[in-house]
């Protein structure tokens, strides 16, 4: 369960960040189990599930669901991977740990950190402890202290909420580039054709279907199966019902464009409102705007 939450909160604070920063997500602790026997292949697992680059979401929390917490807890060599992965970039790379416990795989993660802040100066590693007792407590502030970070304490999935939506909060960047959340034109036109494929398919079977009428009435018209009258009552029929084919065409493409602006809109709100929550939380800590 702690798992799933931390999962979730990660989702969250991803989505922030990945608006003005690329993200990558390394995970540890998911190969093997806690048996000793597993030690090995478990404290050697650290894995970077989400290769550093523009933050997607949908790959990302795919990302994020594709592993389980079954194993021992390198929190050394995961900083280290970090510190490999980043060895490359221009910039400084920040880094967020979630943890519910201290290093179990005879790792040093406080040399760890310290080397990667040594490598550059910008760096830092930030550390929210999940439920950890006042041992692990004691180390990972250590960790933090040495990475140039932050120490932050949730002992409950509301804390844990609170701790990143709170203490994390997203830079003025980060809520200068929100708008980037709502849906985008290239994106509208997307939903927009989406929309009108059911609605445009109707109205081709309705135009077949009115070709048909009309000259099924023309071969029983020339053949004397029908008289004039009859005819002439039949093709207005034909005329008509494809008139009320083509009124349906466009009240469902107009119903499904409708749909795709008023939930827009929404997402707009949603993020407008967002935006606004941040910046007010953000004052309240004392942040310039």
């Amino acid at each position: 369960m702690k798992m799933d939450i931390a999962k979730s909160a990660v989702k969250s604070f991803a989505q922030t960040i990945g608006q003005s920063s690329e993200v990558s997500l390394v995970v540890y602790g998911h190969k093997g189990s806690e048996a000793d026997a597993d030690k090995e292949i478990s404290c050697s697992g650290v894995e970077e599930v989400y290769p550093m680059g523009k933050y997607s979401k949908k790959e990302f929390h795919e990302a994020v669901d594709s592993f389980e917490s079954k194993g021992w807890t390198p929190l050394a060599g995961a900083i280290q991977k970090a510190a490999e992965m980043s060895s490359g970039y221009d910039g400084s790379t920040t880094i967020y740990i979630v943890s519910d416990g201290a290093e179990t795989c005879d790792g040093d993660p406080v040399s760890a950190s310290k080397n990667l802040v040594k490598n550059n100066s910008s760096n830092s590693v930030n550390i929210i402890g999940f439920g950890v007792d006042g041992k692990a407590e004691n180390q990972l502030k250590a960790v933090a202290e040495a990475g140039n970070g932050e120490y932050l304490k949730a002992d409950n999935p509301d804390e844990l909420k609170n701790t990143i939506q709170y203490e994390w909060l997203p830079s003025a960047g980060d809520l200068a580039w929100a708008f980037t959340l709502s849906p985008s034109p290239w994106e509208m036109m997307d939903e927009y054709e989406l929309g009108e494929i059911y609605p445009r398919q109707l109205f081709t079977i309705g135009r077949r279907e009115a070709h048909r009428i009309l000259d099924a009435v023309t071969v029983m018209g020339d053949n004397g199966w029908i008289t004039d009258e009859q005819r002439s009552e039949l093709r207005d029929w034909g005329y008509e019902r494809s008139e009320q084919m083509k009124d349906l065409y466009l009240e469902l493409y107009e119903k499904n464009r409708n749909t795709a602006e008023a939930e827009s809109d929404e997402i707009k709100l949603r993020v407008d409102e967002w935006v606004e929550k941040m910046k007010a939380l953000k004052k309240e800590r004392g942040d310039i705007w």
